[in-house]
């Protein structure tokens, strides 16, 4: 049998009656799921295609589904409700799907069969299907430069080696902890926060959509309800200025930070908050399964322009420069986490994913430097590389300096087109009290005049998009 597919369904048959997800204020136990992915797989074997969208209702029928789906040999393709009519069609024809599983009504119609999955048939034990290793676990769909999306496709193998990675790096889990997972599934951060706990017989503990995500999170910190969380940096800049400086986190005893850029001054006021945690930031593109490096934060913590490191490769990635005696450029990445293509995208395909000592390395995008110790650091996107007036700009320098001067705020750097075209510096900050002549005079002091912003735009809270990050598209349309 496929060996993960295998040390999966173990697992759920050896922590049967153990807590595996927690969410709406329902637990359910590994067997209570596998019963329910049991009486999915009874509808999924008169499915042909080899994609199986599964709509996102956040319960426990939607990750049911996914074991349904994994267990018949299938591929899963997240459809998001609150997703663009057109692009959910997109995903749906791009990636040949005919059927859907929901537990809800979906209201658009797509055109394909839906499989309820709070449907309830008679309870009968059925062994996964021998499925090979090398097929697809999951197509993620992003946004590409167009506008179309891209799928990205995982295979089996690429997470039975991200599990590999995880356990030699972090060690394994225990049946006592308790995993956040605070993402949609249209993120590859949320397969990492209920597959490696499903793999150890750790209890998932989800969101639900009555109250605010990152209220939810605060609440099952200061009550002890986590032992491990990954986060993306952007919820630390909601939750941190709602800490209470004499109410401490006991629980959480391990923190992965991942999705964009870590900063120092965002990690400060977060440290003592969970004083028994050890805190690491991880960083991975989709395309290299959810993600391959790792740096522990300890004093004294290694940063550039106050973005802390992302550190070195876990087992199983390659990381390297385009040019092997170089220690700043794109990073490419190789190993056996790497997907080799997107999904019937032969044309982006060869764009980024280029062949390199007779390995195949994925480039990807991200501007970085190591450092004599072998540690990594990135500095910013290359697209994020702007010029004004001739001038390279560095945005994330400006961003450096402009939060020196902030407290429980950060700041955004975009450069902006006016209506004449021409590119504008703009600065978003997430404080609306504090005051633009303290900010621009800082800049001055520190940045060479092409650097200082036209504009200093005050928001109270950033635009967050469905992975949880800071959404600079949406920012332009603040201005």
């Amino acid at each position: 049998m496929n060996p993960f597919i295998e040390n999966l369904y173990q697992s759920f048959l050896q922590n049967n009656t153990k807590t595996c997800l927690r969410i709406q204020d329902q637990t359910h136990t590994y067997g209570d799921i596998l019963d329910l992915s049991h009486q999915i797989r009874i509808q999924l074997q008169k499915v042909d295609s080899q994609n199986v969208g599964i709509y996102l209702t956040d319960d426990v029928y939607m990750y049911a589904s996914i074991l349904a789906i994994w267990f018949t040999g299938k591929t899963y393709v997240p459809i998001h409700p609150e997703f663009p009519f057109n692009k959910n069609l997109d995903v749906i024809q791009q990636a040949d799907i005919e059927v859907i599983l929901s537990s809800i009504e979906i209201e658009a119609n797509y055109q394909i069969s839906i499989i309820d999955t709070k449907e309830v048939y008679p309870l009968e034990a059925i062994l996964p299907v021998d499925s090979s290793i090398h097929n697809n676990a999951y197509i993620l769909f992003t946004s590409g430069s167009t506008g179309k999306p891209k799928g990205v496709p995982i295979q089996f193998s690429n997470l039975y080696y991200f599990s590999e990675s995880f356990h030699s790096t972090f060690g394994n889990l225990n049946p006592n902890d308790r995993v956040l997972q605070m993402f949609e599934l249209t993120f590859d951060l949320s397969v990492m926060s209920y597959l490696i706990p499903w793999l150890n017989g750790a209890a998932v503990i989800g969101l639900h959509k009555k109250e605010t995500k990152f209220l939810q999170i605060l609440d099952l910190l200061e009550a002890n309800e986590i032992t491990v969380a990954l986060m993306v940096p952007s919820i630390l800049n909601l939750i941190i200025p709602y800490l209470d400086t004499e109410v401490k986190n006991e629980s959480l005893r391990l923190n992965l930070f991942c999705g964009e850029a870590l900063l120092t001054k965002q990690i400060k006021g977060w440290k003592d908050f969970i004083p028994n945690a050890n805190i690491y930031n991880v960083y991975g593109p989709t395309e290299n399964t959810i993600f391959c490096t790792q740096y522990k934060i300890e004093d004294p913590i290694k940063e550039k322009n106050g973005i802390i490191s992302i550190g070195k490769s876990m087992v199983n990635t390659t990381m390297t420069f385009s040019d092997n005696e170089t220690n700043e450029g794109e990073l490419l990445l190789s190993g056996k986490l790497l997907t080799h293509s997107y999904w019937k995208n032969e044309e982006k395909t060869n764009e980024v994913f280029v062949e390199k000592d007779k390995e195949i390395f994925y480039k990807t995008g991200d501007w970085c430097l190591r450092d004599i110790e072998g540690d990594y650091f990135y500095l910013n996107r290359i697209d994020f590389q702007a010029k004004i007036n001739g001038f390279r700009v560095e945005l994330s320098e400006i961003e450096f300096f402009s939060n020196q001067k902030l407290n429980n705020a950060i700041s955004v750097a975009l450069i902006y087109k006016d209506k004449n075209n021409n590119d504008l510096l703009i600065l978003f900050i997430n404080d609306m009290n504090v005051e633009d002549e303290i900010i621009i005079s800082y800049l001055k002091d520190n940045l060479p005049e092409y650097c200082i912003p036209s504009k200093i735009v005050k928001l109270e809270k950033f635009p967050i998009n469905t992975s949880g990050k800071i959404d600079r598209n949406e920012l332009k349309n603040k201005l």
